[in-house]
């Protein structure tokens, strides 16, 4: 069993949507759980979403982790990268790459994320959020 469960997934969908409403509506659907997110723009026009819930994860892996969605727009397609970083202080973010958690707590990040599925959650709110109409004005 030396394979070890990577905390990167990657799914490409071609939408019209832009990367921050999906963004916005995957931390809305997040923060509905009492988890703190936040969405912010980095390096090479990728809008980032990143969610955690401090009692998740602080106690066994020490650090902030968070579930955290890359997303980078292309020609009449969306990027998504799912992961797990340190969570990014949004006043630093643009200064700054993702920082990736250390392997050693990988395994115990990675069983956290499966035991309460998130990434199906993740996946979910992409799915319905592109392919929805457009969303029209209030």
């Amino acid at each position: 069993s030396g394979s070890r469960p990577a905390l990167n997934f990657e799914r490409i969908y071609g939408t019209t949507v832009s990367a921050e409403e999906v963004a916005r509506a995957l931390a809305d659907h997040f923060r509905a759980q009492d988890f703190e997110a936040q969405v912010y723009q980095s390096s090479e026009n990728r809008t980032v979403m990143q969610a955690r819930k401090e009692s998740l994860w602080r106690q066994l892996l020490g650090v902030t982790y968070a579930l955290t969605v890359v997303i980078t727009p292309g020609e009449g397609q969306l990027n998504f990268n799912l992961g797990g970083h340190e969570w990014v202080d949004a006043a630093v973010s643009g200064a700054i790459g993702l920082v990736a958690v250390p392997p050693v707590l990988l395994g115990t990040a990675y069983g956290i994320w499966k035991e309460n599925q998130l990434d199906k959650e993740v996946w979910q709110v992409i799915d319905e959020r592109v392919s929805a109409p457009a969303q029209a004005g209030p």
